[in-house]
């Protein structure tokens, strides 16, 4: 006898150099930072570590980041590794639903 096994929903990151953009990346992608399911604002490199395997990420105007400034460079370089690697992916409109708490139709 097999065990039904539930695939568990991957967080969104919200990816920023601070959480007023992570905000702002929230609110550019159509979503209300206050009523969010199953996100995560991410800050720094090292809050990516332990990422698994295809979790998606939202992030809003990457290539105004401060690159000078302290952690964001860091930060921007492992998402692009990350993203190579295949442990981030850029989100899809299921997974901006997703985080919405809506359910889209399944596509034919």
């Amino acid at each position: 006898m097999m065990a039904r096994v539930l695939r568990e929903q991957r967080p969104l990151y919200i990816i920023a150099p601070s959480l007023w953009q992570c905000r702002e990346a929230a609110l550019a992608h159509g979503l209300d930072p206050e009523t969010l399911e199953n996100t995560r604002s991410i800050t720094s490199a090292y809050q990516l570590r332990g990422t698994r395997p295809g979790t998606p990420f939202i992030t809003h105007r990457r290539e105004n980041w401060v690159r000078s400034m302290p952690g964001i460079y860091e930060l921007d370089q492992a998402i692009d590794l990350l993203t190579r690697t295949g442990r981030l992916r850029v989100a899809g409109d299921d997974d901006i639903a997703a985080a919405r708490g809506e359910q889209l139709e399944a596509r034919a």
